[in-house]
């Protein structure tokens, strides 16, 4: 008979050997579990039921910022959405934003920050933390070629159709070009010279404008250079460069005898493809008309009251609009301009229309203790059709009710300061949102032009 310690050595093989058939029992057994059922098919919305021409047609008429939003819905509106056509209906239909320019007022700076209000009530230009957009664009501090323009002369910021466009005088390039919905950019080869660059002594960079007979973006400035080689007269002329095809500068009439490396005070675009900007103390206007590539002088309207204190370019309505404010009887007056064909040697003119006689209480407001003159009343857009918003050129938006005859004064923004410490630089530029990429806005070829981009928030 086996003992108990026989028995167990004769079945595992030896003692303290495992038996392989123990072991199997040992592991963990794999269980198979069913899938679970799928989660039942979700209901359709009343969304899903709109036809898409019904939610095309909705979607025209909502500020950019929310479009690009939009496209993020689902793919079907994007399919709606990312088309040439619905964008430039949309831009079509969109009208002027006030567009806030902050920069650095000692001018060492290339940068600017950006901020965009898409409200169309009054209640939308209160104080608020946020607002709808915050583009800021830096440029690397790396000089490139020759460039001739005058510092400072114009550090202002125009808006054409949906892009911004100013001289950095630094980086990469002269002049930026950019579309602040997208926070696309591209650094404008300004360098490129023609034929007539021996004659060019020094040029001040103007702004963007569009050329409706060619269907082009062009940037414009003055140059000045040697009109006559024989007798060696030196004088100013225009010159332009367009957008997206390789090209040089070329010259565009000839300008009047006139000082233009003065500092601009005044710079405004108008959708008729003229643009406009003021010296200060003149009594006229200078413009260009980028359809006839004209130069001409645009006398201001006679004005009431006391001593002119007080003048600002702005745009109402897609039409330049100038204000006049005199602070000695506290009071504004508005003329819009109308260009008329009057048959002269230029075959335009410019007739004025005065809108309104505006009594206001702050032209005068005490700070720190003293008295001193609020500021110039730039026209930006109407409001609710009875409403005029206008920026005082400091740190205020002011709205006055047409029928009322009130007005109200809030900050434009409660931080403005820049990174130094230094109270920043502050323009309001009348701005029509464009969704439109840059690429196909400025019909830049593949390889042409390096576009860059930036946050927008």
């Amino acid at each position: 008979m086996k003992t108990d310690l026989e028995f167990q050595t004769t079945r595992n093989g030896a003692a303290g050997v495992a038996d392989p058939m123990e072991e199997d029992d040992q592991k963990p057994q794999l269980q198979v579990v069913a899938a679970p059922p799928p989660p039942p098919a979700a209901e359709p919305t009343e969304l899903a039921f709109i036809p898409e021409c019904i939610i095309e047609e909705i979607l025209t008429w909502v500020p950019a910022k929310t479009v690009f939003r939009c496209m993020a819905v689902n793919h079907p509106w994007l399919s709606i959405l990312d088309n040439r056509r619905f964008f430039q209906k949309h831009h079509s239909l969109s009208s002027a934003r006030p567009l806030v320019v902050f920069s650095d007022p000692l001018g060492g700076k290339a940068n600017r920050i950006l901020h965009l209000y898409e409200g169309r009530t009054s209640s939308d230009f209160q104080p608020r933390t946020t607002r709808n957009l915050s583009t800021r664009i830096d440029f690397p501090d790396i000089a490139r070629g020759r460039c001739t323009f005058l510092h400072d002369v114009n550090t202002l910021v125009t808006s054409c159709k949906g892009l911004v466009c100013w001289a950095t005088h630094r980086g990469a390039g002269d002049v930026v070009i950019s579309n602040p919905i997208t926070g696309e950019y591209v650094l404008a080869n300004t360098h490129a010279r023609g034929r007539n660059s021996l004659r060019e002594v020094a040029s001040v960079f103007i702004g963007l404008g569009y050329s409706r007979r060619s269907n082009t973006f062009e940037l414009l400035k003055m140059t000045l250079g040697l009109l006559d080689p024989i007798d060696f007269t030196m004088g100013w002329y225009p010159e332009l460069l367009a957008l997206g095809a390789k090209s040089s500068w070329r010259p565009a009439g000839e300008a009047s005898e006139f000082d233009f490396s003065r500092k601009v005070c005044d710079l405004v675009n108008v959708d008729d493809g003229t643009v406009y900007w003021r010296y200060k103390e003149e009594p006229s206007i200078c413009s260009f008309d980028f359809d006839r590539t004209l130069f001409r002088f645009v006398d201001l309207p006679e004005f009431e009251g006391p001593v002119l204190k007080t003048v600002s370019l702005g745009v109402l309505n897609n039409a330049l609009c100038v204000s006049f404010v005199s602070p000695d009887d506290s009071h504004v007056e508005l003329w819009s301009a109308v260009t008329v064909d009057n048959g002269g040697p230029h075959g335009v003119g410019t007739a004025w229309k005065k809108l309104y006689h505006i009594e206001t209480v702050t032209t005068m407001l005490e700070n720190s203790g003293r008295v001193w003159s609020r500021g110039a009343y730039q026209p930006v857009m109407y409001v609710e059709a009875n409403k005029i918003l206008m920026h005082d050129w400091r740190t205020n938006f002011l709205m006055y009710d047409v029928a009322t005859r009130s007005e109200s004064v809030f900050p434009i923004t409660e931080d403005i300061n820049v990174e130094d410490g230094h109270r920043a630089a502050v323009q309001v530029v009348s701005h029509v949102p464009n969704i439109i990429c840059l690429r196909e806005t400025l019909n830049i070829q593949e390889g042409n032009v390096r576009i860059l981009r930036t946050d927008v928030r």
